[in-house]
């Protein structure tokens, strides 16, 4: 296992911290946005700009079969990545759940594979009834400040992490946490998680 000790990496505390804070932001559609983009950052792996640019239409619900035999589905999500090389990266269900949440409550169909969805970006912004795409710089700029409060609710030394943390150290985190898997647990296969970053070398994932 690797250790976490990366100087741009918040370790698995830190990350459950900052996760718990992020339930108690604000109900209102910008703290639900900032929130859902750090989640989605941190379980992606994706770039600042693959995020900012990413849209319903990218993501696609398949079907899998277990190790038990016993059949399941999930989400993928279709990015292109540097050189303009296509990837899928796996999201969890309760992220798409809360997307299609954030849709129904903004008068749009409740469904992210829906027609009238495809252009509407993952992280878009809902103002006078109109649909936007959040920008790069906002959206970096908008999770830096969820961070600063959030760490002043936190102890000296996660605190001083958190602040120092930037919308790419999620990136860094989720490969990471991916690699090493939680104490007790298993760690995800290096070239699942190099696919995840989009990495054309192994070594860089790993290194």
């Amino acid at each position: 296992a690797r250790p976490l000790g990366s100087k741009r990496t918040l370790t698995f505390g830190q990350w459950d911290a900052l996760e718990e804070r992020l339930d108690e932001v604000p109900d209102e559609p910008l703290g639900r946005r900032r929130a859902r983009a750090i989640r989605w950052l941190y379980a992606t792996g994706l770039r600042l700009a693959e995020m900012a640019g990413a849209h319903c239409g990218d993501l696609q619900q398949v079907d899998y079969r277990l190790p038990d035999g016993t059949e399941d589905s999930g989400w993928m999500l279709s990015v292109v990545g540097k050189g303009d090389k296509l990837r899928q990266v796996p999201v969890p269900t309760r992220l798409v759940d809360e997307l299609q949440d954030e849709l129904d409550r903004n008068g749009l169909e409740a469904d992210v594979r829906h027609e009238t969805n495809r252009d509407v970006a993952i992280l878009t912004r809902f103002e006078g009834g109109v649909a936007t795409p959040w920008s790069a710089s906002g959206l970096a700029k908008g999770i830096k400040e969820v961070l600063e409060r959030c760490a002043a609710t936190m102890d000296n030394e996660d605190a001083k992490q958190l602040r120092r943390a930037t919308t790419h150290w999620f990136r860094h985190t989720h490969g990471s946490h991916a690699l090493n898997g939680r104490p007790g647990g298993k760690g995800v296969p290096i070239q699942v998680v190099q696919n995840n970053l989009g990495h054309a070398l192994i070594g860089t994932t790993s290194g």
